[in-house]
C-alpha cells in the first residue's frame, strides 16, 4: 500500500514537471511570436517614414521608436518628422524641376545650333534660304513660340483623307511683334460651295483676341502661294494666335503653312500697312483672288490688297494677265460675253455687289494721243469698280458715255475688251475685293491681274478727270 501511494506521488510529481516545462515553453513561443511581430512593425513603419520624408535615417528611426500603444508623448515627434521630410521632398522636387527645364532648355539651344551649323556646312553662301528647310514642322494640337515655325498636315508631305480638326497655336512672347504672316506654300483644300460660295467643308479658320479681325473669316479651295498678314498685340493681351483647320472625308488635303512673327522695330520694312490683307512690296507683281486656281471665289469677302509705292512712282498699271481668265459678276450676270468687261457702279453695285476696286482707274490715252492733240485739256473718265468677263479700261470710256447721254442703263456696245487700266491716284496704293453674299461656279472665277509701278508720263496734267 505504501509501495502503491509512493509510486503514485511519484507519478504526480513528474506530471507537475512536465506541465512547468510546458509552461515555459509556450511562455517562450509567445515571446519569440511578439518578438517577431514587434520586428514587423518597425520594419513597417520604416517603410512609411522612408515613403514620406524621401529616406532619411532620422525620420525613420524616430518612426520605429514610437511606441506601439500610441501614446502622446511619441505622437508630436513623429508628426514633426513627417513635416520635416515633406518639405525636404518639395524642395528637392522644386530643385529636380528647375534642372529639368535647365536641360531642356539647353538641349533646345544645341538642337537649334546644330541646324545652323548643318545649314553653314550645305550652303554657307545662302545660309537664310537654306535654313527655311531646317525650321521644324508641326501638325495638329501643337503650339510654338519661335520666330518662324511650320504648320504642316499630319502625313505631310503625303494627302490626308480623314475628317478632323486640327489646332495649331501660335504664342507670342516678344512684345515688339505686331504682326504675323502667313505664306501658304502648299494649300489644297475642298473648294467653297459651288452655289452659295462659302466654305461649307474644308476650311481654316484664324482666331485672334483682336476684335477687327483680319477682312476674311475662313479659307479654303487652292491657295497655294498665297499669303496673309494680320495685326497681333501683346501688349494689349493678344499674345496667342490659333489656327484652325476643320477638314472632311469629302476630298484629300494638304497643306504647309509658314508662320512669321515680325517684329516691328528690328525689321519695320517688313511691316504691312495697317488694314492690308495682303502686301507686295515689287515694282511689279501679280494679284490673284483666293481659290483663282480652283476656279471659283468665295462670298462674303471684302479685303484690302496693298503695295509698296515707290519713290518714283506716279501711276500704276493694272492689265489682266495675259492667257488668264477673268470673272467676276456684273448686272447681267451668265447672259454677259466671255471676254467683255464692265465698269462702274451701275453694271457692278447696282444690282449685284462684287466687284475689284481699283481707285482713280482710268483708261490711259497714252503719250502719243496727248502729243497729238497738241498737249490741249484732254476729257478722260475714271472709274474705280470693274467686274465682268475681263478687266477693261475700255468699259470706263463706254460708261462714260452712257452717262453723257442720260441712259446709264442702255444697252452696251459690248467692245470693251481686255486693255489696262491706270491709276493716277496719290497715296498708299490699295486695291480691294468685295463679294456678296453668293457666288456661282463657272461664272464667278476670280481674276489674276499683273501691277506695274511706273515713274514715266507724270506731267498728265493736261488731262482733266
Amino acid at each position: 500500500m505504501f509501495s502503491r501511494s509512493r509510486r503514485l506521488s511519484t507519478e504526480a510529481l513528474n506530471m507537475i514537471r512536465i506541465n512547468k516545462f510546458t509552461l515555459v515553453l509556450v511562455m517562450v513561443c509567445s515571446c519569440c511570436v511578439t518578438s517577431i511581430k514587434l520586428d514587423e512593425l518597425k520594419n513597417d513603419k520604416n517603410q512609411l517614414a522612408k515613403t514620406v520624408g524621401g529616406g532619411s535615417s532620422a525620420a525613420s528611426s524616430r518612426a520605429a521608436s514610437r511606441p506601439a500603444s500610441g501614446d502622446r508623448d511619441g505622437a508630436p515627434m513623429a508628426k514633426h518628422a513627417v513635416n520635416k521630410s515633406s518639405a525636404d521632398g518639395e524642395e528637392t522636387s522644386k530643385t529636380r524641376a528647375v534642372q529639368a527645364d535647365a536641360q531642356s532648355s539647353a538641349l533646345k539651344t544645341t538642337i537649334s545650333e546644330k541646324r545652323v551649323e548643318k545649314c553653314k556646312e550645305k550652303c554657307p553662301a545662302n545660309i537664310k534660304e537654306c535654313c527655311r528647310n531646317a525650321i521644324a514642322e508641326k501638325s495638329c494640337h501643337n503650339a510654338t513660340d519661335d520666330p518662324v515655325s511650320y504648320f504642316v498636315n499630319p502625313s505631310y508631305p503625303n494627302e490626308d483623307w480623314d475628317s478632323s480638326f486640327c489646332d495649331f497655336r501660335v504664342d507670342i512672347k516678344n512684345r515688339n511683334v505686331c504682326q504675323l504672316r502667313l505664306d501658304l506654300e502648299e494649300f489644297s483644300l475642298r473648294g467653297p460651295h459651288k452655289y452659295l460660295g462659302s466654305c461649307r467643308q474644308d476650311r481654316l479658320i484664324i482666331s485672334t483676341t483682336l476684335p477687327n479681325g483680319i477682312g476674311i473669316t475662313e479659307l479654303c479651295g487652292n491657295n497655294t502661294g498665297q499669303h496673309l498678314y494680320f495685326p497681333v498685340d501683346p501688349k494689349a493681351g493678344g499674345s496667342s494666335v490659333a489656327l484652325m483647320m476643320m477638314t472632311s472625308q469629302s476630298s484629300r488635303y494638304s497643306w504647309k503653312v509658314r508662320i512669321t512673327q515680325i517684329d516691328c522695330l528690328a525689321d519695320p520694312q517688313a511691316v504691312a500697312p495697317t488694314g492690308c490683307l495682303q502686301y507686295h512690296t515689287s515694282l511689279s507683281g501679280t494679284i490673284q483672288s483666293f481659290n483663282y486656281a480652283g476656279g471659283m471665289y468665295q462670298s462674303g469677302l471684302d479685303y484690302a490688297v496693298c503695295i509698296k509705292r515707290s519713290v518714283n512712282t506716279c501711276r500704276v498699271e493694272f492689265q489682266q494677265v495675259p492667257g488668264s481668265t477673268f470673272g467676276i459678276n456684273s448686272m447681267e450676270g451668265p447672259s454677259l460675253e466671255e471676254g467683255i468687261g464692265r465698269a462702274g457702279e451701275v453694271s457692278c453695285d447696282l444690282v449685284t455687289h462684287d466687284y475689284l476696286h481699283i481707285p482713280g482707274g482710268m483708261l490711259d490715252i497714252g503719250e502719243e494721243i496727248l502729243a497729238a492733240t497738241g498737249n490741249v485739256e484732254v476729257y478722260t473718265p475714271t472709274a474705280e469698280k470693274f467686274c465682268g468677263r475681263s478687266l477693261s479700261g475700255l468699259a470706263i470710256q463706254e460708261f462714260a458715255e452712257k452717262i453723257k447721254v442720260n441712259d446709264p442703263l442702255g444697252a452696251q456696245d459690248n467692245n470693251t475688251i481686255a486693255t489696262p487700266v491706270t491709276s493716277y491716284a496719290s497715296g498708299p496704293i490699295i486695291v480691294r475685293f468685295h463679294t456678296d453674299s453668293v457666288t456661282v461656279r463657272e461664272r464667278d472665277i476670280g481674276f489674276s491681274i499683273a501691277y506695274q509701278q511706273l515713274g514715266t508720263g507724270c506731267n498728265k496734267n493736261k488731262i482733266r478727270r
